[in-house]
């Protein structure tokens, strides 16, 4: 039962870590849902589907947190190796590259049609 858990807990984080990590936001770093509503979904899907005590959640949430920290640090320490490797000129290029992939991005979010509305595709 441990194992299954621990397997399950594992999984989610890092699926959700993965998906935070992808968002992007205006200063480069990962972004976190607004009111945390994704996330926490999830884990109270999780948390009934597995009939977690609320200890047990406790223990959870703390280690999400953790996990959170350390994927923070791995992609800031990740990036100053990767830009170290590049040119004046490549970094400034990346940087205008990442900007104009956030205004795309931005523009996407803001064309899109309200929660709960058909997507005509």
């Amino acid at each position: 039962m441990k194992k299954t858990l621990l397997a399950a807990t594992l999984l989610l984080t890092t699926s959700l870590s993965a998906g935070l990590m992808a968002a992007p936001t205006t200063d480069g770093m990962p972004a976190q849902p607004r009111d945390g509503s994704m996330y926490q979904r999830g884990f109270d899907r999780m948390a009934e589907e597995l009939s977690l005590t609320d200890e047990q959640k406790a223990q959870l949430s703390q280690i999400r947190a953790q996990e959170r920290e350390k994927f923070q640090t791995l992609r800031a320490e990740s990036k100053a190796r990767f830009e170290a490797v590049l040119t004046a000129e490549q970094r400034q290029r990346m940087e205008e590259l990442r900007a104009q992939r956030r205004e795309f991005m931005q523009e996407r979010r803001d064309n899109r049609p309200p929660r709960g509305e058909p997507c005509n595709r």
